[in-house]
């Protein structure tokens, strides 16, 4: 059956670049998008209006997105303590 979206050009032509380079097609996406939901009956992201500061540090931690890394722990203690001072 198929299926029409309303996606503007934009935004449709980087995400099928983005998953060209992960070797897939618009069509294989999104046929897995609706597998995942109808496996796990839920979306594969979690929707919200905003997110919290801990949410936001959670989502940097599951990235890998530190802040930067220390060469000792009185090095991170410094900068640790240095952020009360601002």
């Amino acid at each position: 059956m198929p299926v029409t979206l309303g996606i503007d050009n934009k935004l449709k032509e980087e995400t099928k670049s983005n998953l060209e380079k992960m070797g897939l097609d618009m069509t294989t996406a999104t046929k897995m998008y609706f597998i995942y939901i109808n496996q796990h009956g839920k979306l594969p992201f979690t929707p919200s209006v905003g997110r919290s500061e801990l949410d936001k540090a959670l989502e940097q931690v599951k990235n890998h997105e530190y802040a930067g890394e220390y060469d000792s722990l009185e090095d991170f203690r410094k900068d640790l303590y240095s952020l009360d001072e601002n």
